[in-house]
Formats: C-alpha cells, structure tokens, sequence
C-alpha cells in the first residue's frame, strides 16, 4: 500500500469495488487480496460519473470508502 494518508481523487467512473476485507494494497480499490487472506469480497459502490469523489487512504473514515477528513484529526 502506498505511504499516503490524503485522499485519493475519482472521476468518470460509474462503479468502483470497493474493499471490504482491509487487506488490499490499493485500499480503498479492492486487488483481490481476500483471495489470499481469506477475507470478504468487496463490495460494488455506484458512482455518478459527472462527479470526483474522494477515496480514503487512511483507515479512519466512518464513510468507507469516501474521505470524511478523519486523517486531518
């Protein structure tokens, strides 16, 4: 997993799959680690393309697996 703590930005993207099982390297985006380790598999979030959201890289969020600013506290 990358060193980042920020949010990562997304746009024109209808759906994403988003990881459930918090053992992926691309975490928020599921790699199909649960494969590996055992985990649940991940879940499919429906996005507005027209849109950018804001994916959280840091864990804390209560809105996985959209930023809620939780690593700025």
């Amino acid at each position: 997993m990358e060193n980042s703590t920020g949010p990562i930005e997304i746009t024109g993207k209808d759906s994403i799959w988003a990881c459930t099982c918090m053992s992926s390297w691309l975490w928020p985006i599921c790699d199909g680690s649960h494969h590996t380790y055992g985990g649940e598999g991940p879940e499919e979030v429906v996005l507005d393309p027209a849109k950018t959201y804001r994916l959280c890289q840091c864990f804390k969020t209560a809105n996985r697996p959209f930023c809620d600013g939780s690593h700025l506290r």
